[in-house]
């Protein structure tokens, strides 16, 4: 009879180490903070671990992806309300990839900000600090081991004392605290998950929504030449109240993406601006095509879902005849992309499958690849991740350090109407982006 319930007992043990994540916003208290930011020059993302306590100190990671001309990265954490600052530094090497490490503090739960300074600009992105807490279904676990464990010795030691009645009771006490410990791990995945420490309060905006942000996208100067560097800016505000956005959320690592490309396909950007001011993101790039240039910003406000704003603007000078065969701006290798079937159809599910001819690849974005998708006249984008390395909300997204992904690349995707499409895969190859363009024609439905 013992064997049984001991057997029991250690299933219940690891049934209770399955502790279900807590949830803020979308984040849990055990996850990483991550945000890519284009700044300086250089593609970087800012990685920001999880604190099981606090105070405590605080590891952050600046991956560089893109490092450019490289630089001094000043990185400070600071909370909100009161508390004390922590800073310090990372020099990114020229032309070297890779992951740039530093330990700052932090001594408070909630919200706080991080700043990001390189090459004379200033990222100011908010985020919270979050400890996760024990579920309740895991206290009611572990409390109802213990007394079957103490029940059981005292089992053990009434029988060899030939006290029956004693033996008797302790025995049934296991039975019992089994019982609860068993139903308390069947029932968990009906717990209300836990909150963590820090996390912002719950407002009725959960239950109402908020509407969608309204974008002004605008470049500085107003038309820019070729070779010309110039900022893009994009400024958010609230639909209802008229004032700033200013609650955007981590968002596949970023708090928004930018796709900036021209009318042939032949500049193509996949940019993360960083944080000037509430509600506003800019980003410096420079010209190099005459024409009409598309731009589309991808985002979340918290409680509102994920929204996609578009705008345009000119880079003056002459037109050039287009060749729509899209190139890069950045790093390009890799196999050509296939698609399945040979010939796509509008509306139908496409395979899409790039041999990148690397043995293992690293996430970007928390994802092994991305394909970006535009239709010819620029009225659609679409964007989606590679199939294989997509997980579940409920876990960890992978390290950037560590390569795990298979050569083979593989997306779904369904265009929308016929025509003709440019598209482009990116991820990372020993920290670098690579970026694969190619030009799909879609056929009609019969």
């Amino acid at each position: 009879m013992l064997k049984p319930l001991i057997t029991t007992l250690v299933a219940l043990v690891i049934l209770g180490a399955w502790a279900g994540p807590a949830w803020a916003h979308g984040r849990s208290g055990e996850a990483d903070v991550r945000f890519a930011q284009t700044i300086a020059g250089m593609e970087i993302t800012v990685v920001v671990r999880a604190s099981l306590q606090v105070p405590a100190p605080l590891q952050v990671d600046v991956v560089a992806h893109a490092p450019g001309r490289g630089g001094r990265i000043d990185l400070a954490i600071r909370p909100v309300e009161g508390g004390r600052s922590s800073s310090g530094m990372v020099r990114v090497e020229a032309g070297s990839p890779g992951m740039y490490p530093v330990v700052l503090s932090v001594d408070r739960v909630g919200p706080h900000e991080l700043e990001v300074r390189a090459g004379g600009e200033r990222s100011v992105l908010p985020f919270a600090v979050l400890v996760p807490q024990t579920p309740l279904w895991e206290v009611v676990v572990y409390a109802a081991f213990a007394c079957a464990a103490v029940a059981l010795v005292g089992a053990l030691v009434s029988a060899a004392l030939s006290r029956r009645l004693a033996a008797a009771g302790f025995a049934g006490g296991v039975v019992v605290a089994t019982v609860v410990a068993f139903t308390a791990g069947l029932l968990s995945p009906w717990f209300a998950p836990m909150v963590p420490e820090g996390a912002p309060p719950a407002s009725r905006d959960v239950m109402l929504g908020r509407p969608n942000a309204q974008p002004v996208i605008a470049v500085l100067p107003g038309e820019p030449g070729p070779g010309s560097e110039f900022r893009l800016r994009v400024e958010l505000f609230d639909g209802s109240t008229g004032g700033p956005v200013d609650d955007l959320v981590e968002h596949h690592a970023a708090l928004s993406h930018l796709v900036v490309t021209n009318q042939d396909g032949s500049y193509f950007h996949h940019v993360h601006p960083i944080r000037t001011a509430p509600g506003t993101y800019e980003v410096r790039l420079r010209a190099q095509e005459q024409g009409r240039h598309w731009v589309y910003a991808e985002f979340e406000r918290a409680d509102a879902g994920g929204q996609l704003v578009t705008g345009e603007f000119t880079v003056g000078g002459p037109k050039q005849a287009a060749d729509g065969v899209p190139t890069v701006t950045g790093a390009a290798s890799g196999g050509v992309p296939v698609t399945a079937p040979a010939q796509p159809e509008a509306g139908r599910p496409v395979t899409v499958t790039l041999d990148t001819g690397v043995a293992s690849l690293q996430p970007w974005l928390g994802m092994a690849g991305h394909l970006v998708v535009r239709s010819q006249d620029g009225g659609f984008l679409g964007h989606v991740h590679e199939a294989r390395s997509m997980v579940p909300g409920s876990q960890r997204v992978p390290d950037e350090s560590v390569a795990a992904y298979a050569p083979k690349l593989e997306f779904t995707f369904s265009f929308p109407r016929p025509g003709r499409y440019l598209m482009w895969i990116q991820y990372a190859k020993n920290y670098e982006i690579v970026t694969v363009p190619h030009v799909v024609e879609v056929r009609g439905t019969p």
